[in-house]
């Protein structure tokens, strides 16, 4: 059984916790991602999406006429997972609570994320592998 260690994205970008909405959309944009880890003076506290920023950006929400902060937006726990932990184990966590990424360490330290677009990709590039067909030709 694959680990995590297989599809994760190693050593993901984070922001301080402190950082406005801005600076993490820019960074987003800027590296093509759409999930950041939070940190707190350097510790790993909580993470942030993309979709956390559309909705409370979205015309009605409460916070759409004020200066917004990622602290402003990360109410949520995040999943963490061990860089040695089963695949399917993460997988089936992932399904099963609704999550779209996990945060891997190693040693206690942030080692990569996996994001639902990184499990689809690998999932993919599996099934095209398994469909491949066999060459029975005997040499």
């Amino acid at each position: 059984m694959p680990t995590l260690a297989a599809l994760m994205t190693p050593f993901p970008l984070h922001i301080d916790i402190n950082a406005t909405v801005e600076e993490a959309l820019d960074m987003m944009d800027e590296h093509e991602v759409h999930h950041l880890p939070v940190t707190r003076e350097g510790d790993l506290e909580t993470i942030i999406s993309r979709g956390d920023i559309e909705r409370a950006n979205a015309p009605g929400h409460r916070l759409e006429e004020q200066q917004l902060y990622v602290h402003d937006l990360c109410a949520r726990r995040p999943y963490i997972a061990d860089i040695h932990d089963p695949l399917d184990k993460i997988l089936l966590a992932m399904a099963e609570t609704g999550i779209g990424s996990v945060l891997v360490m190693r040693e206690g330290e942030l080692a990569g994320i996996v994001t639902v677009t990184d499990v689809l990709r690998f999932c993919g590039k599996l099934l095209a592998e398994l469909a491949q067909p066999v060459d029975d030709s005997i040499a």
